[in-house]
């Protein structure tokens, strides 16, 4: 082993040096015969030519290599032995004076690892709750932003009583925290869509209602037209029977409400029930068709009782419906007439019913 490597640690506290500073001094007392041996042999010029000359040239290179460069690298090589021994040395001291810390580093290492551990516990619980409350609060808005795909649907009753329970919903901040501007937002725009849904379902309904009632009066009134169509005459009387005597008696009118042009008999409000058809004598009949491309002959009266309840000649012409002719004080109706009057009573009771609607849906 190298004097290097058996070197105790006491001397080495008497000289205190750095190893590369240890290993380098080996190498100083030889730079100055370095520089002598380099001097002596520079700039010479040997005489090659004659045997003295070239020994000469000979042994200067021996004693440069010898001296010089050869003996320099035996010291490198043998000092750098020395420094690998160190290395064993090194190794076991230090191992040696670790073991005398290493016990305490690892007690004092664990009570901090225990109290590290606590910390990131505490913090991934407070991150869990702080978590769980932040999607407690999204849940919530999304809960509110849902009632309006569950009201899809649904009777308008029920729509209306999740409008108002959304209405209700308390969104401040002692409930929703720094999600309470969320949260309204998302509130007010569920009230609009569940007030549109509403708006847009009355309409629906309305539109339906208007229809069933479009179809019960064209049914009631088809009925009427069919009861009071007149039958097959068997003879066909003289144009003097047709004609009523002046002082015949005024038929009575049949006990039906009063039908203004102003207004048709709201479609809530039960249909009237037709008052009892007049029987025509055959006669009569007969003579209507033989004149309906003619002279008019159908009277209010006779108007009345077909539809069951009492018209005007002004309120006909409220409806597009002109009188054909006068005669005595008695207003004049072509036969063909009648189905022009049935047509506009229906249009009008249509009109009536769909403002009827828009009012309830208003």
């Amino acid at each position: 082993m190298s004097d290097l490597a058996t070197t105790s640690a006491a001397e080495v506290s008497t000289q205190p040096t750095s190893i590369a500073q240890a290993a380098l001094a080996v190498f100083s007392p030889l730079e100055s015969d370095m520089e002598a041996l380099a001097t002596r042999h520079r700039n010479v010029v040997f005489d090659m030519s004659t045997p003295k000359g070239f020994k000469a040239a000979k042994d200067a290179r021996l004693e440069l290599r010898e001296s010089g460069r050869f003996a320099i690298q035996r010291l490198r090589d043998k000092t750098k032995d020395q420094l690998n021994d160190c290395k064993k040395v090194i190794d076991g001291e230090a191992a040696r004076l670790i073991a005398i810390v290493e016990p305490v580093e690892t007690f004092v290492d664990e009570q901090i690892k225990v109290h590290e551990k606590k910390l990131a516990d505490e913090k991934a619980e407070r991150d869990r709750i702080e978590a769980e409350r932040k999607q407690k609060h999204t849940d919530a808005i999304a809960v509110i932003e849902s009632y309006v795909t569950k009201a899809a649907g649904l009777p308008i009753e029920r729509i209306e009583a999740g409008l108002e329970y959304v209405r209700n919903i308390n969104v401040g901040a002692d409930v929703f925290e720094e999600f309470a501007v969320r949260a309204a937002a998302q509130k007010d725009a569920t009230i609009r869509a569940l007030e549109k849904m509403i708006a847009e379902t009355r309409e629906r309904a309305a539109a339906e209602a208007q229809r069933l009632e479009n179809e019960r009066l064209r049914a009631q009134l088809a009925e009427l037209q069919s009861k009071q169509a007149p039958a097959p005459a068997a003879a066909v009387a003289p144009q003097e029977q047709v004609a009523e005597p002046e002082s015949a008696p005024a038929r009575p009118a049949p006990n039906t409400v009063s039908y203004s042009t102003s207004r048709v008999t709201r479609a809530t409000d039960p249909a009237p029930a037709p008052a009892p058809v007049r029987q025509f004598e055959a006669g009569a009949l007969a003579a209507n068709e033989s004149t309906a491309a003619g002279a008019p002959t159908l009277r209010i009266g006779d108007i009345a009782a077909r539809l069951g309840f009492t018209l005007t000649a002004e309120q006909l012409r409220g409806l597009g419906i002109e009188p054909a002719a006068r005669e005595r004080g008695a207003t004049l109706y072509h036969e063909h007439q009648f189905a022009d009057i049935c047509d506009a009573l229906i249009h009008r009771a249509a009109e009536a019913k769909a403002e009827h609607a828009q009012r309830l849906a208003a």
